[in-house]
């Protein structure tokens, strides 16, 4: 439910009091509201609470301003109850915020609040108004404002503009809806000061305190998350960073006490999730972390680099209760490598995985074909390494071009997005950046998305044979829709693409529906180009016309997690399905 949250935030510094614009007590008095958009649909489908979007909300609290905040996730009727909320509280300001693949259920969130109060001032920030603030803003529409970059400061200078009746689009790091812009405005340098995160308005509690709503990978307890640092130094191609490329690190003393009010005010924690694009190089940093994360029995995750990754890094993580480490991989060619600017090796990425198989501590990774430069023989290179060495937990997928990032910008100057704003709308950001014609392209797109999904399902094949495959499954994808009356689950752009491209009469048939916990999210939308709209496991299967359920996603991790879950669906609710067919029960 919404709540006016009387508990002021933990950790409000005077530093961070002298650094922002406290309310004049002859201004007026606003009541804000901050939406946390609606990320999960449903028990099979979690999410991590918002990291960034909770300290902005601590932020304007620890101001002592107003604030009243909103969870929209895992509510029955979330618009309606927004809407409820604005009016019964009189809101005078709405804060939201999300990435740009979350376009569409952020502009329901400002839609609503101006509907049920026209007069109601609407704000969004976060990754999608940041990379690109004038396109978000007119694909929006609703949205008054924007917060560009980093809030904390900002919210608060922004809340005083509005107080005192001053002119809000002058403030620093605010954009209004024409596109007038303030000056840029520097993040917290030392971000020791800054409150913890709200996760007592966001409900973390109800995420904490039992099997229904737990956010899950491969881990049976959920997890709470908590940043290292800020930002990161290097340019990747494919990556934008909100916070730009000064990168900045708390003390270990900051993030003690964080975890110790973590687990003094959530004791069912087992799990810490650290984010933070480099965890840490420096061993005496990692020594008081990891004692800390040993000492009181607590199992986390972290990210790292992997020319970062030495010998005495891993056994301490290990010993301390690491549950894995997430490596950026992205390709096996160095030549791929170098046009990403990774500033790393394909030996280096052998020897941090060759570590940690040594060591025994979970060591991840993801490969991302796409780049500019990529060819056939770069993928078929990259390919033939990831199928050698299958020992290694690494996934596959393809390269999203996001707004903000350097591909975004070549995508632009080349005249291949050329409405950016429709672009945005749409949802669908993978494009051909690469040299190869556009029918080269999507046919090694879905030749390799096919087999990625059959290797890792233990599949024993080579790249090379993948046409004698392709013709295969299409007959039995055009036979299995004849005979039966299918659900596509989970339905995502990239699967049913790839099965379009093996079975255009599989995915065209009136047997065949495409189904998603959440149609609303803008990568599942986009299913609704080959003709169909995406449909909730409950509207598709409660009927009991559909008898068979195909599952086209890989089986690592997350695959198998997800697999698991819609059996497990498929057996307490959805009886009249007679059976779950994976992708390669059809080779």
């Amino acid at each position: 439910m919404n709540t006016q949250t009387t508990k002021m935030p933990e950790n409000i510094t005077q530093q961070f009091l002298d650094l922002i614009k406290l309310p004049n007590p002859n201004g007026k008095c606003l009541r804000y509201l901050f939406v946390m958009p609606r990320i999960a649909m449903g028990v099979n489908n979690a999410y991590r609470m918002p990291y960034g979007f909770c300290l902005v909300s601590s932020a304007l609290k620890a101001s002592g301003r107003n604030v009243f905040t909103l969870n929209l996730n895992y509510k029955p009727n979330p618009y309606d109850l927004l809407g409820e909320t604005i009016v019964n509280n009189d809101i005078d300001v709405v804060f939201t915020g999300g990435l740009s693949g979350q376009f569409a259920i952020l502009k329901e969130i400002l839609d609503t609040a101006k509907l049920v109060k026209p007069n109601v001032i609407t704000c969004v920030g976060g990754g999608i108004l940041t990379a690109d603030p004038t396109t978000a803003m007119a694909a929006l529409e609703t949205a008054d404002y924007g917060i560009i970059g980093e809030g904390e400061l900002t919210v608060n200078a922004f809340a005083y503009s509005l107080e005192n009746n001053e002119n809000a689009g002058l403030e620093a790091g605010v954009i209004t809806r024409d596109g007038t812009m303030g000056s840029p405005r520097p993040g917290v340098s030392d971000l020791d000061i800054l409150p913890f995160p709200d996760y007592d308005g966001f409900e973390m509690y109800l995420l904490l305190r039992d099997d229904l709503l737990r956010y899950r990978v491969s881990f049976s307890d959920n997890g709470v998350p908590v940043a290292i640092g800020r930002s990161c130094p290097y340019g990747c191609t494919f990556c934008f960073n909100s916070s730009g490329r000064k990168y900045r690190k708390r003390s270990f003393e900051s993030i003690r006490r964080e975890l110790d009010w973590i687990l003094c005010n959530y004791p069912t924690v087992k799990l810490i999730q650290f984010f933070d694009d480099l965890f840490s190089k420096d061993i005496e940093f990692l020594k008081k972390l990891t004692g800390y994360m040993k000492e009181r029995n607590l199992r986390y995750q972290i990210f790292q680099r992997v020319d970062s990754v030495s010998r005495e890094m891993l056994q301490l993580l290990k010993d301390s209760g690491c549950q894995y480490v997430f490596l950026g991989v992205e390709s096996a060619d160095d030549s791929i490598l170098k046009s990403m600017r990774k500033k790393i090796t394909v030996k280096q990425i052998e020897h941090a995985f060759n570590l940690g198989l040594e060591i025994g501590i979970n060591v991840r990774g993801n490969i991302i074909f796409g780049d500019p430069e990529e060819t056939p023989e770069t993928i078929r290179n990259t390919l033939n390494w990831w199928k050698r060495n299958s020992k290694y937990n690494i996934t596959t997928a393809w390269v999203f071009t996001f707004p903000g990032t350097h591909l975004y910008k070549l995508a632009c100057d080349r005249n291949i997005i050329s409405d950016k704003i429709q672009y945005l709308k749409n949802g669908d950001m993978q494009i051909n950046l690469t040299k190869m014609p556009d029918d080269v392209y999507w046919s090694m797109v879905q030749k390799v998305s096919l087999f990625s999904i059959l290797s890792t399902n233990g599949v024993d094949i080579n790249f090379d044979e993948m046409d004698n495959i392709v013709e295969a499954l299409s007959s039995r994808l055009d036979h299995l829709s004849e005979t039966h009356k299918v659900a596509i689950w989970p339905a995502k752009f990239d699967i049913i693409a790839m099965l379009n491209e093996i079975s255009p009469k599989f995915i065209t048939s009136d047997h065949v529906v495409f189904v998603n916990i959440d149609p609303s999210s803008s990568y599942v939308a986009a299913c609704e180009r080959y003709g169909k709209r995406v449909c909730t496991p409950d509207e598709a299967l409660s009927g009991g016309d559909i008898d068979t359920v195909f599952y086209a996603l890989g089986s690592r991790a997350v695959g198998d997690m997800v697999y698991n879950q819609i059996r497990k669906a498929l057996n307490e609710d959805y009886s009249s399905v007679k059976q779950l067919l994976k992708i390669t029960d059809c080779i």
